[in-house]
């Protein structure tokens, strides 16, 4: 897949366009704030004006980015007062449009020219614009290559952003699609004085003591069945424990350690009371259709999606079409 002619025309519509909107999704991570930080540093060099938001509480952890002087600076309505002026939304990383959660009818009513640059396939249709490129292992990658293709310097911040971006979604260069590229590129980055083992220890070592005592307490509780592993945290769970759904963030990663599973989920109960799933693979069994069947988003091996129906109808029916699809085409 070749973006020239798709970074050629992103940058005609930044040159000619002033006020700009960026959003991403909801229980943020790393390579959504990467890109929106990377992209607000960017444009705000070139003279746009510039407001950034993303839906709900972003994790402690990434305070070092800076994220607190650009992101969810303005009030809610001054927001949406923005959204309806602006000339350019630009949604990044969000594999699902729904993912804007709150800000999904405000965005999707402005007249504001969508464009959509993501990672993920499938999931930005009804915007005005897309890249898509579900080759690379984050949405930073693609940013990096568009800043590349029109020799657009690369500043500190923008870098850092970047680097957070590829280092949150390889999880540390170790997961399936991190490629040359992305080694190439993390390489490139630290050049401008980044220090891959302090950005490591922020993302990846930054865990409190209750956290990881509410994780042993769910691992004790992991159920399986054959090659599959999952866990159920109700929203009273996250209560008796003092902990937010953000806090499950990593645990999934410790939970695919186990050698004789390849498909792994968490099924989490948020304060609506919506069910949230998080799904991981290997070994060429699609999650990604699985969470796009349910309305979610995703890839190969990661992807998710949230329901309204009750945690026992959620947990079965995900349960069933993963068992559907490993008797019916013989995966796994």
């Amino acid at each position: 897949m070749d973006n020239t002619k798709a970074f050629t025309r992103l940058k005609e519509i930044i040159d000619r366009s002033q006020r700009f909107f960026l959003i991403s999704h909801v229980y943020t991570d790393g390579d959504a704030l990467g890109s929106i930080i990377a992209m607000y540093h960017y444009l705000t060099l070139l003279g746009k004006e510039v407001v950034a938001t993303v839906p709900g509480k972003i994790p402690a952890k990434y305070t070092f980015l800076g994220h607190q002087e650009i992101i969810n600076i303005r009030s809610a309505e001054a927001t949406k007062q923005f959204i309806q002026s602006a000339d350019v939304i630009l949604i990044l990383d969000i594999s699902s449009l729904k993912r804007m959660d709150v800000w999904y009818d405000p965005v999707m009513q402005s007249k504001a020219s969508k464009i959509c640059i993501d990672h993920h396939p499938g999931g930005c249709s009804g915007v005005d614009f897309q890249i898509i490129d579900d080759r690379r292992i984050a949405t930073t990658e693609i940013l990096y290559q568009y800043f590349k293709a029109n020799q657009i310097p690369i500043t500190r911040p923008m870098g850092l952003a970047l680097y957070t971006g590829i280092l949150s979604d390889s999880g540390s260069f170790r997961f399936e699609g991190t490629s040359a590229f992305t080694l190439q590129m993390a390489g490139e980055l630290a050049q401008l004085g980044i220090d891959p083992s302090e950005i490591f220890r922020y993302i990846f070592e930054n865990s409190t003591k209750k956290q990881l005592k509410f994780w042993g307490h769910i691992l004790t509780r992991l159920q399986s069945n054959g090659p599959v592993n999952w866990a159920i945290v109700p929203q009273q769970m996250l209560k008796d424990f003092d902990v937010t759904i953000e806090e499950l963030n990593g645990l999934i990663d410790i939970i695919r350690r186990d050698a004789t599973a390849n498909v792994f989920i968490i099924f989490a109960e948020n304060e609506k009371n919506e069910i949230m799933v998080g799904l991981r693979s290997r070994n060429g069994f699609n999650v990604g259709e699985i969470a796009r069947h349910f309305g979610g988003g995703g890839h190969l091996h990661a992807a998710g999606f949230s329901s309204t129906n009750s945690m026992e109808s959620v947990v079965t029916e995900t349960l069933q079409m993963i068992e559907e699809r490993i008797q019916n085409k013989g995966e796994i």
